[in-house]
């Protein structure tokens, strides 16, 4: 039989040379000599078929130009959405391939309306990916393994009110560069299965209107004993919903997913009744099959000359009309920054000469303003220290503080006190505190700041006044779900090398959940990038001190959190992501980043000057992280 060769681009995305190496187990039980091998195309030998999985992918990252000759003896395997553009930048090389195949039939349909001769490769049960028990611990009751797109974002922001309830795993992942390996916002290979293997439900979400079956996901789910929940969907045949699967809209999906949840015997049916019918009626056998036929098939097609195939493009018009848009958004936007950024800059200064001002009528009426007072406190002297201090600054929040008061009062954490610090507040917010917090039976502490200092300065004086070995920072205007503080301590006492641990977060308007925040998982190459994480995390009371608190540099105003990350992965310490939704961040007109966002060139020169090694991709001192690890454990 003609060998076959499966060829992969170095930095492929892992599900694709998973699949691979599935398909090369199958084709070796069938007696075929099927290999995997990384590299350029034309070093294929010519008794070998290659194939590629899925091809635009491949050129793009190929080191090597491809020919036409090349490609027609190749067999190309896509899977691809149709309406993405992925699916448009593999036309250019599927139109030259020795033979095509799609892994959803809606893809396969797409490519032969686009003159293609394209068949469905559909997959199914092949031993590699068996995990399959009915008796084994199922720690999480909701897993989601994706790409962020807007839709799924506020789709999973929709569902937080329910979601807390459960134990729940959100992967999600950023698709603009392919994930090769497992990170902290990607799983592959045996880490995939494992969640899988380890949780009662898989959430299927569609990345855009496009109602497309995720094939390879459904079946991993499978294999594993997950019960697949999933939107409507076209093109799931042969399985049934109801019978191998749940189904439905959108919005029913929390309701559906709770009724699965309270009854474990049907979800064991289901899972039961999917494995067994992919095991008997979908055996990996079929596709493999059909990939040793098209490569027989092209083995006895005789070469044509060689011609080179450009990769994967637009049209050239389109280049061009992309680049006069973008030549025309970059003369637009350099005005725009310019303006935004001297807004800002005299936003700051009208901010601080109010803040002279506050302290020189202070001044003139009661004498020298003290750094903070206290106003009221609640906790025992003689009690013991809480594990966990919530800090909650207040400056003008009369109107939601008392909302974020009370979601800590409902968290399932018990051993916590509040330290509140007002920032020198106008409106009643001060007396609406106190008394919230004589009603309340939380411990807490009171702080006033006559005069206001700013925000990271309220945060700073509110470390001083807390006796928690963890910290948690909480923005008045914000929220957390009860099983918040109770998850970050967790992952912090099982982690001693974690600086802080920080989970996702619902944002939220007027209007209802609009989306997520805090999604990836602690990575430095996108830390170098900009701030992707949230103050609401709970840190190391150590950490804070060692590194000084939050900065009270002007120039950083809005990008102190930011500061503080990069501060952190300085002194070679990490963060910990919890994949689950903890808490609520509002969006406002009237919030902070839309200052901050005005303009970020001042404030990033500023952060790389205060970290360059940090920047520069260099390690830092082993003596500094070896000193601040041994405080951490």
């Amino acid at each position: 039989m003609t060998a076959i060769s499966f060829v992969l681009a170095p930095g492929q995305n892992a599900f694709f040379a998973e699949l691979a190496d599935a398909l090369r187990e199958e084709l070796e039980a069938l007696g075929v000599d099927a290999r995997i091998r990384e590299g350029e195309l034309a070093e294929v030998a010519d008794e070998s078929v290659p194939v590629l999985l899925p091809p635009h992918e491949y050129a793009r990252l190929a080191p090597g130009r491809i020919r036409r000759r090349e490609l027609r003896r190749c067999i190309c395997v896509c899977a691809e959405q149709p309406e993405s553009p992925w699916f448009a930048a593999n036309l250019p090389l599927v139109h030259a391939a020795g033979a095509v195949f799609d892994l959803n039939r809606r893809g396969a349909v797409a490519l032969r309306r686009c003159g293609i001769r394209a068949e469905h490769l559909r997959l199914g049960y092949t031993r590699r990916w068996d995990r399959f028990s009915t008796e084994s611990p199922r720690e999480v009751d909701l897993a989601f393994l994706g790409s962020s797109t807007p839709r799924r974002d506020r789709i999973l922001a929709s569902f937080a009110e329910r979601l807390w309830r459960w134990r729940a795993a959100l992967v999600i992942s950023d698709n603009r560069r392919p994930n090769e390996a497992t990170t902290a916002s990607f799983l592959a290979g045996e880490d995939k299965l494992r969640l899988l293997a380890g949780s009662k439900l898989l959430l299927n979400l569609h990345r855009g209107a496009e109602p497309y079956f995720e094939w390879l996901r459904a079946l991993e789910a499978i294999h594993c004993g997950a019960v697949l929940l999933s939107e409507r969907s076209a093109e799931f045949d042969p399985l049934l919903p109801g019978e191998h699967f749940v189904s439905g809209r959108a919005e029913s999906l929390p309701h559906l997913a709770e009724a699965i949840l309270e009854d474990p015997s049907a979800r064991v049916r289901i899972a039961t009744a999917a494995f067994e019918f992919i095991r008997s009626e979908l055996p990996m056998r079929g596709p493999a099959g059909l990939l040793a036929e098209a490569a027989e098939r092209l083995s006895r097609t005789r070469a044509r000359p060689a011609r080179e195939v450009r990769r994967p493009a637009p049209r050239k018009p389109q280049r061009g009309a992309a680049e006069r848009l973008e030549a025309i958004l970059e003369a637009v936007a350099a005005p725009i920054t310019r303006i935004g950024g001297q807004i800002k800059e005299l936003r700051l200064r009208v901010d601080d000469l109010s803040r002279r001002l506050d302290i020189l009528d202070y001044k003139l009426d009661h004498g020298e303003p003290p750094s903070a007072q206290v106003e009221l406190e609640t906790r025992p002297e003689e009690a013991q220290p809480p594990r966990v201090s919530v800090i909650v600054p207040v400056y003008d929040y009369a109107h939601v503080v008392r909302d974020g008061l009370e979601s800590v009062a409902r968290s399932t954490f018990s051993d916590l006190e509040v330290v509140v610090v007002d920032d020198g507040s106008r409106d009643d917010s001060v007396d609406l505190i106190r008394s919230w917090l004589t009603e309340s039976q939380l411990p807490a502490v009171l702080v006033r700041h006559p005069v206001n200092r700013g925000l990271p300065a309220a945060r700073n004086t509110a470390i001083r006044y807390a006796r928690g070995d963890y910290l948690l920072m909480l923005d008045a205007d914000n929220r957390i779900y009860p099983h918040c503080i109770e998850r970050l301590a967790a992952v912090l006492d099982g982690d001693g090398e974690a600086a802080f641990a920080y989970g996702i977060l619902q944002r939220f308007d007027r209007s209802g959940p609009i989306g997520l925040r805090n999604k990836f998982g602690w990575s430095l190459e996108r830390l170098r990038r900009g701030n992707y994480i949230d103050a609401l995390a709970l840190i190391r009371r150590n950490v804070l001190e060692e590194i000084g608190g939050y900065t009270t540099d002007v120039r950083l105003f809005g990008w102190e959190d930011y500061d503080l990350w990069c501060a952190i992965a300085s002194l070679g310490l990490r963060a910990t992501h919890v994949r689950e939704i903890v808490g609520r961040y509002r969006e406002s007109p009237e919030a902070m980043t839309s200052v901050i966002n005005l303009s970020t060139d001042t404030a990033r020169s500023v952060i790389t000057a205060r970290h360059p090694a940090l920047f520069a991709g260099a390690s830092p001192k082993s003596s500094t992280i070896d000193r601040i690890v041994r405080q951490l454990v």
